[in-house]
């Protein structure tokens, strides 16, 4: 009997699954932090949310496996394989590669976040298998909606495939490896443009009657809204983003470790990066708040957390905009 089980490390983000399918992968490349440094310093949602939509759709914009230049990715749809698809994920696992998947019903698939409550098509990432125990080894939401590796049976996940395939629900399996000996090098010019794309973004820039996309600090105040939409009741409590405060920590770590990584290469004190720990200290704290927003519905609690996300947003931007002034001259030489 064999059992295959690839290295798994804290992706850089794990707030939706396609953000820790490229991430876990991705750590298997020692200098792959420096990709998420470069590419995600911006983020975005939608207005949609003003006009019935439930989520503000918070996200980078950039991030799936296909993004990431260092990741060797093959691609091969559901429809081709659907007879056969466990041996296929077992001699990926045996090539060291690590199995995405797309069009999964959850329903199937025990301890994931829908089991035997929602058919839902879905996705997450495979890193082993045990033959002797039957089961797959995943990274995803389970039950508990918290973002963990747990077992899986494979007759279950084989059920979840049919029954995606049996309504023309084709899915997409992917095998992925990180090419561990190329460098990705911190771009200091990139980071300096993504931040400042960041921070000349304005509120008048989007008016209240489109939908699209938000990009920048403009977010902060669109998620305020969001909120007060949770709290009139103008978005259900049931349908709400539990996903939101979560995102913001990651994104806020990320942006804690690119300081820090731009200090360390331009040989500079670490005064800004000691500053944005409170930063990234009150988004956890805001995290926990929502969290109990979650179990216990509260006004007080949103109130909170809108109060918390206007000083991240001011504090921020403070520092962000001395980093660019430095980081301006760095370049300029």
């Amino acid at each position: 009997m064999k059992r295959v089980f690839l290295p798994y490390n804290e992706p850089m983000y794990s707030t939706y699954h396609w953000m820790s399918c490229a991430g876990i992968p991705a750590k298997q490349n020692p200098t792959s932090d420096n990709w998420y440094y470069n590419n995600t310093v911006n983020w975005r949602c939608t207005r949609r949310f003003l006009n019935g939509y439930t989520s503000p759709e918070l996200n980078l914009g950039t991030g799936i496996t296909l993004d990431l230049p260092f990741l060797n990715v093959l691609c091969v749809n559901m429809r081709l394989i659907r007879r056969c698809p466990i041996e296929i994920i077992k001699t990926m696992l045996d090539d060291g590669f690590y199995v995405v998947f797309h069009g999964v019903d959850d329903f199937y698939v025990e301890g994931k976040s829908w089991y035997r409550e929602h058919h839902f098509s879905h996705d997450g990432l495979i890193i082993g298998y045990d033959d002797e125990k039957e089961v797959f080894s995943i990274a995803a939401y389970d039950q508990r909606w918290i973002f963990t590796v747990f077992e899986t049976p494979q007759q279950g996940f084989l059920e979840a495939i049919s029954s995606t395939c049996s309504v023309g629900d084709y899915g997409e399996l992917q095998a992925v490896k990180a090419k561990e000996n190329e460098i990705v090098e911190l771009d200091l010019e990139m980071i300096y443009n993504g931040l400042s794309n960041y921070l000349t973004a304005d509120l008048s820039q989007y008016p209240m009657s489109c939908q699209d996309i938000v990009w920048g600090v403009p977010v902060y105040d669109f998620i305020c809204l969001y909120f007060d939409k949770l709290d009139d009741g103008s978005i259900p409590y049931e349908r709400r983003d539990n996903r939101i405060m979560r995102f913001i920590w990651e994104h806020k770590k990320c942006m804690l470790g690119r300081i820090n990584a731009v200090e360390i290469k331009c040989r500079w004190n670490n005064n800004l990066s000691e500053s944005y720990k409170r930063v990234v200290e009150k988004a956890d704290k805001a995290r926990f708040i929502y969290s109990k927003y979650s179990i216990k519905k509260s006004s007080s609690s949103l109130e909170g957390i809108q109060t918390i996300l206007m000083e991240i947003k001011d504090e921020e931007v403070s520092i962000l905009k001395n980093l660019c002034n430095k980081l301006k001259g760095y370049i300029d030489g």
